[in-house]
């Protein structure tokens, strides 16, 4: 059976860490690792606010990094999130050695 990674997961892995996930939504380079866990409000992994969910998504379309709103809401299995980025790395040119 497939892992089905949560929302945050979901992000992590086709934009960066918390560390760059930060910044991105207008927060500091910390606030992201909270997601990982629930709170009375939301679950773990969940985004906190649709804001940010805007911020994401803009961010990833102005990039081509294939995250969806579908992403943010309800996470993905690890396959597809593996298929994108095998995609992207097909889609990328080589690095030239130096």
């Amino acid at each position: 059976m497939s892992k089905h990674l949560a929302p945050i997961e979901v992000v992590e892995a086709l934009i960066g860490p918390p560390e760059a996930v930060g910044p991105i939504v207008g927060l500091n380079d910390k606030a992201t690792y909270l997601w990982r866990r629930g709170s009375g409000r939301r679950d773990a992994g969940d985004i906190p606010a649709a804001r940010y969910m805007r911020r994401l998504l803009a961010h990833a379309s102005s990039k081509s990094l294939g995250l969806t709103a579908e992403h943010l809401i309800w996470g993905a299995p690890a396959a597809e999130i593996e298929q994108i980025l095998a995609a992207r790395a097909a889609d990328s040119p080589p690095v030239a050695a130096e």
